[in-house]
């Protein structure tokens, strides 16, 4: 390559090779959701054994102490995303690790809290700041790999992230089903606590700032050309050179700018698409298993229902994330068009239960891939000025949708609808989802038109 002075950072990054440079920052990601997998699941772990510490009558009143964490994250990730636009990914990322760490690990002693002190109140506001932790890094963590990514494989790349998500969730049930019966209900929180913590004292040596952010703050950052020269070791560059980036940083608020210059639709879209797909695919995992059990199943076969479902998303996360890289945006909506009559299949009473297995399997792959490519749009949507704040935004969101997936499913068991209408009721937000997606495509084709 010629030395010139000024280097186009974006043709830099679309034209790099594989290095174990790029791959690190790839793997350091999907470790960063292994957590965020684990806490999904951390109160599931404890709870039953809180209920017999604790002597609770009524399981009811760990209830809010379960959505106290969700709603953290939505917090988090609305109104903390944006300091990564502002102060750099990495140190969002770090810095919501370790709020989510400490405060994850106080949630083990939350049964000595003084006298004065609810211990229910504890957990729960515990609870909530971690999870404003959590919500702050992820998102973040998407834009990070989003920017160091080709355009053709960020989608492959956001989904082999999330692929962590789904082995958190289920290694840490393996390890926990070993260490709680020994050491009670507080090991699960010091394990989704200390992991963190101990993870964010490596990454501060190891994880990479973007380049991307990086040339909008400093063109000539001796940083950048460091990661520059470890993005493409084949580039020789000048001694002291300077990187463009077609993109502008613009003042004012980054939430703001997501509604600015014709975005609005595109932001509303998204965000429609997000709180569909998550009120769908928590309306399924959260009740399957005892939907299932209800119809007759043993119980211990409807959790492998479950299992599967999430092997399902694990096993077509690559497959899933390349299709959405070749194919753009309708390829998402297509996903989510062909999950809802799947999840809607599962509740066909004559189904033999192999088929059934099978079904759930193939259904967990299109709904769970159908978001992960989701996360790949949130990420991809924005320019890097405000990429951080679109991701969180779409994330925190979204968690709407989570916190409104379980409730609704309860109120329709409530009911006594048979199981053919409740899977029928699960897979009507992947069809609003659909129509969302394709509608979002439309946008962003006029959008970049206008461009």
């Amino acid at each position: 390559m010629e030395r010139s002075k000024e280097i186009d950072l974006g043709a830099l990054i679309e034209m790099q090779p594989r290095s174990a440079f790029s791959v690190a920052v790839l793997v350091w990601s999907c470790v960063l959701m292994l957590v965020e997998g684990y806490d999904m699941q951390v109160m599931a772990y404890a709870a039953p054994v809180i209920i017999v510490d604790w002597h609770i009558d009524d399981r009811a009143v760990l209830g809010p102490v379960f959505g106290a964490g969700l709603f953290g994250y939505m917090l988090g990730a609305t109104i903390l995303s944006h300091l990564a636009d502002r102060f750099g990914r990495k140190r969002v990322i770090l810095a919501g690790f370790w709020l989510f760490g400490l405060f994850t690990v106080a949630a083990a002693f939350a049964d000595a809290a003084p006298a004065y002190v609810n211990r229910f109140t504890a957990l729960l506001v515990l609870r909530f700041i971690a999870g404003l932790g959590l919500g702050g890094s992820i998102p973040t963590a998407i834009a990070l790999n989003v920017e160091y990514a080709p355009a053709k494989q960020r989608a492959t790349r956001i989904a082999l992230m999330f692929l962590g998500y789904t082995l958190g969730a289920a290694g840490g049930g393996v390890l926990v089903a070993a260490l709680l019966p020994r050491y009670g209900w507080p090991v699960t929180f010091l394990i989704g606590g200390l992991a963190p913590l101990a993870l964010s004292a490596v990454l501060w040596r190891t994880l990479p700032e973007s380049p991307r952010f990086l040339a909008l703050q400093d063109a000539s950052s001796l940083r950048l050309a460091a990661i520059a020269a470890k993005l493409r070791p084949d580039l020789v560059l000048p001694d002291h050179p300077r990187f463009r980036l077609r993109e502008a940083q613009k003042a004012g608020l980054p939430l703001a700018h997501l509604f600015r210059e014709g975005r609005a639709p595109l932001t509303l879209l998204l965000w429609a698409a997000f709180v569909t797909s998550f009120l769908g695919h928590h309306f399924l995992t959260s009740w399957l298993p005892t939907v299932l059990a209800s119809d007759g199943m043993p119980l211990g076969d409807a959790v492998l229902a479950a299992a599967l479902f999430q092997g399902g998303g694990a096993f077509g996360s690559v497959f899933i994330g390349r299709l959405v890289d070749r194919r753009g945006i309708p390829a998402v909506a297509a996903i989510f068009a062909v999950a809802a009559p799947l999840v809607a299949l599962i509740g066909v009473p004559t189904l033999s239960e192999a088929v059934l297995m099978g079904t759930v399997f193939v259904a967990g792959l299109f709904v769970l891939g159908g978001q992960f490519g989701l996360n790949a749009l949130a990420g991809t949507c924005y320019p890097t000025f405000i990429r951080s704040t679109g991701a969180g935004w779409a994330l925190g969101i979204g968690r709407i949708g989570s916190i409104l997936g379980p409730v609704i499913g309860g109120v329709l068991i409530g009911l006594g609808l048979p199981t053919w209408v409740l899977l029928l009721c699960a897979a009507i937000p992947f069809i609003a989802c659909a129509g969302a997606t394709l509608r979002l495509g439309f946008t962003m084709e006029d959008f970049t038109g206008r461009q």
